[in-house]
């Protein structure tokens, strides 16, 4: 009867072991545009916001834009961003393309 608990402990032991590992997602860096968005439409102007105190002395302000979703704008809020070491914040912005169709680009960190 000795033999099953000789296997059971360590079995356990290491399940417990395991059971508390945690994993950390990696930081992600956008480092340039990803995704097309195009809009048949150009965009409204953007919003007047009301820019709240920031959290802290590292931090600046992204002002929010509008995006196109199925077949409408939507506003998206600005937020508060912390300043990264050797990377700069490209805003986003709206293009008129030459077939008349407008595309979003911009809202990336781009590395110095």
């Amino acid at each position: 009867m000795n033999k099953p608990s000789a296997f059971l402990v360590p079995l356990l032991a290491c399940t417990l072991a395991l059971g508390a590992c945690t994993v950390v997602p990696p930081r992600v860096t956008i480092s340039g545009p990803s995704v097309a968005v195009v809009a048949p439409v150009a965009p409204p102007p953007p919003r007047v916001e009301v820019i709240p105190e920031a959290p802290g002395r590292d931090f600046f302000w992204v002002p929010g834009y509008w995006h196109w979703e199925g077949n409408q704008h939507r506003w998206i809020e600005g937020h508060w961003e912390r300043h990264r070491e050797r990377e700069h914040w490209v805003p986003h912005r709206w293009d008129r393309g030459d077939q008349g169709q407008w595309r979003l680009s911009g809202g990336y960190w781009h590395h110095d």
